[in-house]
Parts: C-alpha cells; sequence; structure tokens
C-alpha cells in the first residue's frame, strides 16, 4: 500500500477537524466567514460588516403610520492574527504520517483552537450589562441561571438555542448541586460522568465548562453615597457625584443600576419593573470634590425603536453599584472572579476572512467553511540546507458584542 504523504490539503483538513472539535465559546457564537477577500486576502485591521436585524414600534388604530427603517450594520475589525508554527523532514513526511498527525498536527489545532477562543471570550464579555451572581462568591444554586435567564427572557431572547459557558468550578459547583434533584436517570449519569450539568435543564439548551472563561477584578472605593447629577439624562455618558474624592475607581466590566430606571422588553417597550443594569465601558477615577463621568452601555435611550430603559434617571438617584458593601452605596474592594456567560448564539459574532496568499516560493493551503465560520491558511516553505520544511498555520479573526442584551454574565 502506497504511502499517504504529507500535502497542504491534508494537513489544512486535519487542522480544521481539530480546531473545530476544540472549540467551545467560539462554537456556541454567531460565525461570519467573509469571503470579500476570497481573492486578494485580509490584513490585521480590515472590517467586515455585520447586519443586524430592524427593529419597529407596533401602532394602534387603522390609520397608517409610516416609520424610518433603521438599517444597520455593525463593524468588527480584524485585529487579532493567531498563528502555531512547527516543522518536520522529508522523512517524517514519507515514513512517518501518523506521527506527523498526533505529534503535530492535532497539537497545533488544539493551541490555535484555544488561543482563538481566550481571544473571543476576553474581547466580549466586558461589553455584557446583564449580571447575576456575587463578585468572589462561587454560585451554588440553580436559582442563580434562572436570574441569568430571566434577564435574557426580558430582552426578548429566542427561548431555544440559550448556551451557558461556565468556570470549570461554577459548572462542577451547579451539577454537584443539580445531582439531588428529580432529573431523569441519563441525565443524573452525565452529570456524574462528564463533571457538567446535563443537557435542556433551566431553560439552557447546551452546558459546556470552559477553561478560557476569563475572569475580571471590580473597581474600589472608600465610604461613597453616588447618585446622578443632574435630571433628564440620556445617552452612553453619566454625570454623578457622591463618590469619594478621588479614591473611587470604576473598573471598564463594573455593573450598576439606577433607582427608577427600568429595563424595557425591544418587543412591547413596556416595562419590565426590573431595573435595568449598566456597564462601565471604561476604567474612570472620581475627580473634584466628589464627581465622576461614567461612560456607559446600554445608551439611555427613553422613546424610539431603540429605547432601552422606561425613562432617564431623576437627580440625585441612587446609584448601586455590585460589589458595594450595601444598596446606597457604603465601600467596595478590588474583588477579582471568573466571569461565566448564559447567552443566546446572535450576541456575539467572530468574523474570519482569508489571509493573503503567501509569494517567494511558498506553498500553501486553505481551508474555509461557512459552516463553522473558518478560514485558516497553512504555509510551508522548504529548507534545502537541512531538509527540513517549517510550516506555519494562520487565522485572522475578529470577536465583537453585536446584541449584548441576549448575554448575561454569571459573576463568581
Amino acid at each position: 500500500m502506497a504511502n499517504t504523504l504529507v500535502t497542504p490539503s491534508w494537513v489544512t483538513k486535519e487542522t480544521a477537524r481539530g480546531y473545530v472539535n476544540n472549540l467551545k465559546f467560539v462554537n456556541c457564537i454567531n460565525k461570519e466567514y467573509s469571503d470579500q477577500y476570497i481573492q486578494s486576502g485580509a490584513k490585521v485591521g480590515n472590517t467586515v460588516n455585520v447586519r443586524m436585524p430592524v427593529r419597529f414600534t407596533a401602532t394602534h388604530g387603522q390609520a397608517f403610520q409610516q416609520q424610518n427603517i433603521f438599517e444597520s450594520t455593525v463593524p468588527v475589525t480584524l485585529n487579532d492574527q493567531v498563528n502555531v508554527g512547527m516543522g518536520w523532514s522529508s522523512a517524517q513526511a514519507t515514513t512517518e504520517i501518523d506521527m506527523v498527525r498526533d505529534r503535530y498536527v492535532k497539537p497545533a489545532a488544539d493551541s490555535l483552537a484555544n488561543a482563538v477562543d481566550v481571544s473571543a471570550y476576553s474581547t466580549v464579555f466586558l461589553d455584557v450589562w446583564n449580571a447575576v451572581g456575587t463578585p468572589g462568591t462561587t454560585p451554588s444554586t440553580t436559582l442563580t441561571y434562572l436570574q441569568a435567564l430571566t434577564k435574557l427572557i426580558d430582552q426578548s431572547a429566542p427561548t431555544s438555542g440559550i448556551c451557558a459557558v461556565l468556570d470549570p468550578l461554577a459548572m462542577t459547583t451547579i451539577a454537584n448541586t443539580a445531582s439531588s434533584l428529580f432529573n431523569p436517570s441519563a441525565t443524573q449519569s452525565e452529570n456524574y460522568r462528564d463533571g457538567m450539568f446535563g443537557r435542556k435543564q433551566l431553560g439552557i439548551d447546551e452546558w459546556y465548562y470552559d477553561q478560557n472563561v476569563q475572569g475580571y477584578t471590580t473597581g474600589s472605593s472608600t465610604a461613597a453615597t453616588p447618585l446622578v447629577n443632574g435630571a433628564s439624562q440620556t445617552g452612553s455618558v453619566l454625570i454623578t457625584d457622591g463618590w469619594a474624592s478621588s479614591a473611587s475607581t470604576l473598573q471598564k466590566g463594573d455593573i450598576f443600576t439606577i433607582g427608577g430606571v427600568y429595563s424595557v422588553n425591544p418587543q412591547s417597550y413596556s416595562s419590565t419593573g426590573r431595573l435595568q443594569q449598566f456597564v462601565v465601558t471604561t476604567a474612570t477615577t472620581s475627580s473634584g470634590v466628589d464627581m465622576a463621568t461614567l461612560p456607559i452601555s446600554p445608551s439611555i435611550i427613553t422613546s424610539g425603536p431603540l429605547q432601552t430603559v422606561s425613562g432617564s434617571p431623576a437627580n440625585n438617584a441612587v446609584i448601586t453599584v455590585v460589589g458595594f458593601t450595601n444598596p446606597a452605596g457604603g465601600t467596595m474592594t478590588a474583588t477579582g472572579s471568573p466571569q461565566s456567560l448564559v447567552f443566546h448564539p446572535d450576541a456575539f459574532t467572530l468574523a474570519v476572512a482569508d489571509l493573503a496568499t503567501p509569494s517567494g516560493g511558498a506553498k500553501s493551503s486553505f481551508v474555509r467553511s461557512k459552516q463553522y465560520g473558518i478560514s485558516i491558511r497553512w504555509v510551508e516553505q522548504y529548507d534545502i540546507l537541512n531538509d527540513q520544511n517549517p510550516s506555519r498555520f494562520d487565522i485572522l479573526i475578529g470577536p465583537a458584542t453585536l446584541q449584548a442584551r441576549l448575554a448575561c454574565r454569571v459573576q463568581g
């Protein structure tokens, strides 16, 4: 039987198979393969556009009321080129095909998938303003995850396809908590065998643990009673006061609510009766006597098809920051904890595009898949002096948050 030689197409197909099988978080999100670069290739800094769903407001009565159509796209920058380099000799390529597969190609796929997973997760999780749990405390009850699901339902998330990607300790904790519930025996067996919570439980379709779940550390503050400074504020910046002068710092990712400002359902635009959570988008330290201007998401929008809240905050409305010692303020200690996610796949995207084909005598091959949203390039250049084939795998990616309302952080 003839040898199966190492060829560009064989290597890229093997790598793609291992890459897809080793993704956790990225496999659960929207993936956009952009073939607009299929001829010329893409470079770091190029941008692809992802189309967003259109939102309307329903009107009552027989009269026709034409609305403006907000057709929008989210620009996603291809900002991270991930690569793995390796090499083998001609003799290995001819006689040790299994060794090449097991010793080189599979580990390369593992490393590539791990790096992409980390890049995507670390890029998007701090964009999410919905949060449950307590920083520094691993969730130990099913109620925490039911509360996360409630936040997604409040925001009109589809009821099918919801995923949970958890820190390994959070996963084992919830699996242990649920092991005594009245679950089907097959599900209980799955929990014990895999150390994971069974599928389709608590309204969540898929449960995964992922060692690439990222953590963050909250801000810190001495005694403070933060308040809104000025009525009728809207937009992505909130002027506040009541902080500890030059001693209060909110980090990117810190979450807070404002008294009297409730979230609205994005289909009915009715108040949910639950306070809207906001996330700080840039680290901010109080200045002057007690002032702080906070960059926030979502923007405070009180009407129209993009409405986010029931109304603008009143002057001196109480700000409650997750991590403060009491609802009206108190103090806050910098606390680190993993940030697991419960989300619908449309909350995030990973845009991928073809890299340029190299010149200079190098051999190259691509594996492309719109189904899996990948484009991996393999390049090999023969080293005649040492009879080696130095090679590299590359993928160009752009992770982004599309609809943060469709995700919820599980802190702890």
